[in-house]
């Protein structure tokens, strides 16, 4: 007989335990931060490759000047509606220049030495 009601009892506790089971909610994961991107523009010839990059707040750009007597320049001087300046001096090859573009806008930048035939545009979302 107890036996009997010990297995009554087990299975009444299995069955409410198992009804319970579908109101437990689940914690979702918190949202991880996007890992920032490098991108990198190379400068050759008279052009930049690419000439034009869609990017997210606080992605890095890096030129790389391979090859040519070149620079970039996004200064606010030159592009009064970029949201700030960036840029470096001429020099010949090669040399890399990075910049973390931490604030959201459009960017326009050139080398001085080929004018606007040698340009680019970065948007930042």
């Amino acid at each position: 007989m107890r036996l009997v009601i010990c297995l009554i009892f087990l299975s009444l506790l299995c069955s409410c335990a198992y009804n319970n089971i579908e109101n437990i909610e689940i914690a979702s994961q918190p949202n991880l931060p996007v890992a920032n991107q490098k991108y990198i523009v190379t400068a050759t010839g008279m052009i930049f490759t690419p000439s034009s990059l869609t990017i997210n707040q606080g992605d890095t750009v890096e030129w790389d000047n391979v090859s040519g007597f070149h620079n970039v320049n996004g200064t606010q001087t030159t592009y009064p509606s970029n949201p700030v300046s960036f840029g470096n001096s001429p020099a010949a090859a090669p040399w890399t220049y990075t910049f973390v573009f931490n604030t959201i806008g459009n960017y326009s930048y050139l080398c001085d030495v080929h004018g606007i035939s040698m340009s680019g545009t970065i948007t930042v979302q």
